[in-house]
């Protein structure tokens, strides 16, 4: 694991990232607040999306019934 400061990071923003690839890069921003850089790459992303698993329930609502209970709702705010 590789820790940069906020500073070294912005100098040395072309190095961080090819490190990222092959090692764990933390950077440490000015306010105190840490966070992890990752690669978004084949090797690190899910094969499909976790909400494809969730049961589909078929209503026969339209897209405007559904646009129009929304608006009735908001206006009663």
């Amino acid at each position: 694991m590789q820790v940069f400061d906020y500073n070294e990071f912005t100098q040395n923003i072309p190095k961080v990232f090819s490190i990222a690839l092959s090692d764990e890069v933390i950077i440490n921003n000015k306010d105190g607040n840490r966070y992890k850089l990752l690669p978004v790459n084949e090797k690190n992303m899910p094969e499909k999306s976790p909400l494809e698993d969730i049961p589909r329930v078929k209503l026969n609502v339209t897209t405007e019934e559904i646009v129009e209970i929304f608006r009735e709702c908001r206006a009663g705010i």
